[in-house]
């Protein structure tokens, strides 16, 4: 295809090199749906890139319009001499607009490792980035959602036609002599995104702004711009106070405190999003909402957003997916032997017992938590090591009577999280030691004391 001055096609080429969009090589997938957007990227890319794989969903929504759709992009690619990757998937139930974006989503990524694809095009125009901002405004989004669409995203995916509205792509393709496919579902004004393209914009642009779209569009670039340098600030942060284990991320309240507000909330944003995977559906309510839970007066508290549990025990916030404490086990019980190393399940850690004489000095013993236990009364004793469960007590040395270790979790400020497995000794039904609170006072070393059995537990590190 001769590309002239001025035309839609040298435009999309200026484009792709000023956001690095293509590589210098190798295959990238373009997203047709069969509609006018996607009809004329492709023809457009076809005349800047050798290597294209066409990507299609049909997601059976509307009968035998749907299956029209699929063979008419079967046959355009056909006669452009290019392969197609069908994929048949029927949103889950739910919003319906999101699980269907969701699903393709999922597909492209799909395609990108599987077809090793470099990248993959997408038709989104300035118009949809424009209502894509004002819908975004409407539905209580932050600053960070109104950067809205990038031309260029790190998970693989571009947008081409960014800068050029649907008005000029639909008068490109009809000046080329280009077919497409109308979808009927976009008339459907049950839709939101339906109600603010057919109704909304019209009616603000005629009373409000004749380049609303231009305005909102510019908007985007702004914020984007601005949260480029704000995610690389964040990013810096993220990496030092986060930590994560099987259970998701966590930190302490107070370093998120000390920052800047602006910074507080796209932290979490951040921080929900390594959850997550993504931030679809994440509004400023949602953020705000795990931010009041790190200024609640309440020893632990909770709050439930869109794909993430945000769970306060003291001063550490935990961010799990919806399900993951409740769903994991909890008991379990543990056969415990002289110089064998015993690892705990759930990843509660490891201990181990051995023999040593008293005149053995401490200095010499492994890292993490040691005991030493009175071995003359341990004699005949079976031990075993157990989660922790209620009513479990420990008469600590130096204390008149035993403790509910329950009481002592709050004593000694142990994350809720943690307590789920944490490991207890016990000998029959009587506790000998428990994590963090050290050995009960019948099983401690005397100075007459010869022989001594030395316990010693390690936890899991967390990982950063």
């Amino acid at each position: 295809m001769s590309v002239l001055a001025g035309t839609l096609p040298e435009r999309v080429g200026e484009i792709i090199p000023r956001y690095n969009m293509l590589p210098a090589g190798g295959r990238v997938g373009v997203a047709v749906s069969g509609g006018a957007d996607s009809v004329a990227l492709l023809h457009i890319l076809r005349g800047l890139w050798s290597e294209l794989v066409v990507l299609h969903v049909n997601h059976h929504l509307r009968g035998e319009e749907s299956d029209g759709d699929e063979a008419f992009v079967r046959e355009l690619a056909q006669s452009l001499g290019l392969t197609i990757v069908v994929e048949h998937a029927v949103p889950p139930a739910g919003n319906l607009e999101q699980e269907a974006r969701r699903g393709r989503r999922a597909f492209f990524l799909r395609c990108r490792e599987e077809l090793d694809l470099k990248r993959v095009a997408l038709g989104h125009t300035r118009s949809d980035q424009a209502e894509t901002v004002l819908f975004r405004l409407l539905r209580g989004s932050g600053l960070t959602g109104l950067a809205g669409m990038r031309p260029a995203s790190d998970d693989g995916f571009i947008r081409p036609l960014l800068t050029t509205s649907r008005d000029e792509v639909r008068r490109w393709a009809r000046e080329q002599g280009l077919s497409w496919r109308e979808d009927s579902s976009n008339s459907d004004l049950r839709f939101s995104r339906n109600r603010l393209r057919s109704e909304t914009v019209p009616q603000l642009t005629q009373a409000y702004n004749p380049n609303l779209e231009g305005v909102l569009a510019g908007l985007a670039g702004l914020a984007q711009t601005e949260e480029s340098y704000w995610n690389e600030q964040v990013e810096a942060i993220y990496s030092k106070i986060t930590k994560r284990n099987q259970l998701g991320s966590f930190f302490q309240i107070d370093q998120l405190s000390a920052l800047h507000p602006a910074l507080q909330r796209r932290f979490l944003r951040r921080a929900i999003q390594g959850v997550r995977g993504d931030l679809a559906g994440i509004d400023l309510a949602h953020v705000d909402a795990v931010l009041s839970l790190c200024s609640s007066r309440h020893g632990h508290d909770r709050v439930i957003i869109p794909g993430v549990d945000a769970l306060r025990s003291f001063d550490e916030l935990l961010l799990s997916r919806p399900g993951t404490l409740g769903d994991r086990p909890r008991n379990y019980r543990l056969a415990l032997k002289c110089a064998q190393e015993c690892e705990l399940p759930f990843g509660a850690g490891t201990i181990t017992l051995d023999h040593f004489c008293a005149n053995f000095k401490k200095e010499q013993d492994l890292e993490g938590e040691v005991s030493d236990l009175d071995a003359s009364v341990l004699a005949g004793e079976e031990l075993s090591v157990r989660n922790w469960r209620p009513g479990d007590e420990l008469h600590r040395t130096g204390h008149q009577t035993a403790e509910k270790i329950k009481s002592l979790f709050q004593q000694y400020r142990v994350p809720l999280w943690e307590r789920r497995h944490w490991p207890v000794v016990v000998a029959g039904a009587e506790v000998v030691w428990a994590r963090q609170f050290g050995g009960a006072a019948k099983f401690s070393v005397s100075s007459e004391n010869r022989k001594i059995v030395r316990l010693a537990y390690r936890a899991v590190n967390r990982k950063v």
